[in-house]
């Protein structure tokens, strides 16, 4: 950058001891740093601690999902084909060598015959059940916990844009007021003496 681009972007954010400056300007100047100010130092902490509860939370369904499943081959073996939703019969071998045979319920619409990706329960107690959901991936989690951050960022941005926004019509309204009071003045010095 050009030492006459950083002058302008320091006057432009009201850097500068310009002698045409009012008070009003300077507050709304102050108002709008400290606001500025706030965020910073408040923004990153909250936005951290929000990604890090869904990232962990993320983390713990994914361990709990791979757990609790597993990737088989399964083939169809009837399809109801009620819409918008399908009852579907499948086929697999099992973990433990043992064929089974289990119904899920998808949108998506297999025929007779065809070998479909499931994902079946690895635990005695669920082994005999199916779902083409697969198990939580971590580029779930991992947009989850930037969606969070976003969110929190948005959350924190909108009610201090709207304070700087209430203020900045304070200040042009006061601005406004001493604009009329000096063109009255001057127009009672110079125009009707």
């Amino acid at each position: 950058m050009h030492t006459m681009d950083l002058n302008h972007w320091r006057r432009r954010c009201g850097f500068t001891r310009n002698p045409l400056r009012r008070d009003v300007d300077r507050a709304q100047w102050l108002f709008g740093l400290l606001l500025l100010l706030a965020f910073a130092s408040a923004a990153p902490f909250i936005g951290a601690q929000a990604a890090r509860v869904v990232y962990d939370a993320g983390v713990a369904v994914e361990r709990r999902d791979s757990a609790a499943r597993h990737a088989v081959e399964a083939t169809v073996v009837k399809v109801d084909g009620r819409r918008p939703r399908h009852v579907v019969t499948v086929t697999w071998t099992g973990l433990d060598g043992v064929a089974r045979t289990a119904t899920y319920t998808t949108a998506r619409g297999p025929v007779e015959d065809d070998h479909v990706r499931l994902w079946a329960g690895s635990r005695p107690e669920n082994a005999g059940t199916v779902s083409d959901v697969p198990p939580r991936r971590h580029s779930q989690t991992v947009g989850d916990a930037t969606a969070a951050v976003i969110g929190v960022l948005v959350l924190m941005a909108v009610p201090s844009l709207g304070a700087y926004v209430l203020m900045r019509r304070r200040c042009d309204r006061r601005r406004e007021e001493m604009w009329d009071a000096a063109w009255a003045g001057f127009a009672a010095r110079h125009i009707n003496p």
